[in-house]
């Protein structure tokens, strides 16, 4: 829904247990949270009565983004996890791509008017090359099935198993120490046969992964670089 050139198209949301028009302004865009009472007219005098806000919100919500990625946050050379080698970068105009890979010097090109993006946009790609991978093999290992592995950028989690055997990895695994890294993976691999956080989970994770809690706590302090954005 657009309301002003000014503003983003703002995503609606209808939720069954709303009581009240809600608005979330945050830097990756603007959510209306609508109960199933409210009429498109409620909706619509809502918004006018708090355009001025929302424009005010919105622009404050952009300066800390365009703050939050300044040249000297940006890295020269990007570490990855699984072995890979340093990437060197140069930040530089390009016309149609966020970023343009050069293995043979193993070199990375990043839009330099969308650095944080192109950089983001760039380790999601390695992640899902890499994490699949990586996940499967320690899945034969410790004899346990996966049937799917999907690769996103949530913003509470580092991973998920579903009942159906189906985990989610975050891209930012990459960015992680290896250790904490292969937790995560190993902690959803353990929820394939105890969907818990009961004892037989951490008697299970632990025999995969020794020191798991204390390990546990430390990757809660993991935070990811400055540039990152999520979806």
């Amino acid at each position: 829904m657009i309301i002003d050139p000014e503003l983003p198209a703002i995503k609606v949301a209808v939720h069954p247990r709303a009581k009240q028009l809600k608005l979330a302004v945050s830097t990756k865009g603007i959510r209306l949270t609508v109960p199933p009472f409210a009429s498109r007219r409620q909706v619509m005098v809502f918004l006018e009565n708090t355009k001025v806000w929302l424009k005010q919100t919105w622009l404050k919500q952009k300066t800390v983004q365009s703050d939050a990625v300044q040249p000297q946050s940006l890295p020269s050379q990007l570490h990855l996890n699984f072995g890979l080698k340093p990437v060197h970068i140069d930040y530089i105009d390009l016309d149609d791509s966020y970023f343009l890979e050069q293995p043979s010097s193993n070199r990375l090109y990043i839009h330099q008017d969308k650095a944080g993006l192109a950089l983001t946009h760039y380790v999601i790609q390695q992640a899902k090359k890499i994490l699949p991978q990586q996940l499967r093999q320690y899945a034969q290992r410790h004899h346990l099935a996966v049937r799917q592995i999907r690769i996103a950028t949530p913003t509470t989690r580092w991973g998920s198993c579903s009942h159906d055997q189906n985990i989610m990895l975050h891209a930012g695994l990459m960015l992680m120490p290896r250790d904490y890294a292969d937790y995560v993976m190993l902690h959803e691999l353990a929820h394939i046969r105890e969907m818990n956080h009961q004892a037989g989970f951490w008697r299970l994770l632990e025999h995969m992964y020794p020191a798991a809690k204390s390990k546990q706590r430390e990757v809660k302090t993991f935070k990811l670089p400055v540039w990152w954005q999520s979806k």
